[in-house]
């Protein structure tokens, strides 16, 4: 494992190798595990600025930056669908011992908690869902299709996206976090990471195969036999919770719904009690199962 001096100013940032692509991570405490996934597009530092150091006083906390997010690589934008991040992912903590951890995604990252509960549900002791895309009915979002065009999508990459990438970021994040008030601070970091070529064309791809993922995934909810917690915002305006929430938890056998009142998209800084809470109620239903399944 690498240590890159450019991560948080608290938090070593290091690395794991897999499949030839090394993924970056941030580590905290210790205990038992909780692994963070953030949403597209973002980083680890999603959850650096309220959630990891107090997570950390009970548990062995990790955060990852997804691949072609933050600083990890990526080989092929195209075909690194939600699915394949999962794989990566769950061969990642199989390299790391990270052993029954609770997998925990905000939005997109939600998506790829999902995959990785319908294709390794075993191998994690649960999963809490943060105002998760659930269903294909996902809006795919313009700036995501223009890398796509040959001629004008080059143009509007490599002329444009110093001029106005600063200002869609602004705008998307304003929207996130309605209503409550954006950081400044976060928004002038993610504009300069996610601004970024490889980062962009990352996240457009991310953007345009989700749907397609989640039509197929969506069909073996029902599966899912773990313990699950889903935290959503009753404002939130980038992923209804009607069209996503509320729906899977419906389907998810004993799934449980957290609603939180005046609250919009971007819950771990704006909500880091509320995950805190939902992390700790999916650990506690864990070791009641292990305890039951012990005594039969």
């Amino acid at each position: 494992m690498k240590v890159d001096p450019s991560g948080p100013n608290h938090y070593q940032r290091q690395s794991v190798v897999v499949a030839g692509m090394t993924l970056s991570y941030v580590s905290a405490g210790s205990g038992r595990p909780v692994v963070l996934i953030h949403g597209n597009p973002g980083s680890s530092e999603d959850y650096t600025l309220a959630v990891v150091e107090r997570l950390s006083q009970s548990y062995h906390v990790l955060a990852f930056d997804r691949p072609g997010h933050g600083y990890s690589e990526r080989h092929d934008s195209v075909q690194t669908t939600v699915e394949v991040q999962a794989r990566i992912l769950r061969d990642a903590l199989q390299k790391l011992a990270i052993d029954q951890p609770v997998l925990v995604g905000h939005s997109w990252g939600g998506s790829l908690v999902l995959a990785a509960a319908v294709a390794y549900g075993k191998e994690f002791s649960g999963i809490v869902l943060l105002a998760p895309a659930a269903y294909p009915s996902v809006r795919v979002e313009w700036w995501s299709l223009v890398p796509y065009f040959p001629l004008l999508g080059k143009f509007v990459v490599k002329t444009l996206t110093p001029l106005l990438g600063r200002a869609i970021v602004r705008r998307g994040l304003t929207q996130a976090y309605d209503p409550q008030d954006v950081q400044p601070d976060y928004v002038e970091k993610s504009a300069a990471m996610w601004m970024r070529l490889d980062r962009l064309m990352a996240g457009a791809s991310d953007e345009r195969t989700l749907p397609a993922s989640l039509k197929d995934l969506s069909q073996r909810y029902t599966g899912i036999e773990m313990p699950v917690v889903i935290v959503t915002g009753s404002a939130d305006r980038v992923l209804d919770p009607k069209d996503h929430a509320y729906p899977l938890q419906q389907t998810i056998k004993d799934a449980k719904l957290i609603v939180l009142r005046n609250t919009g998209h971007q819950l771990p800084q704006t909500q880091p009690d509320a995950v805190i809470s939902a992390i700790d109620l999916v650990w506690a239903a864990a070791s009641k199962g292990k305890s039951k399944a012990a005594r039969n």
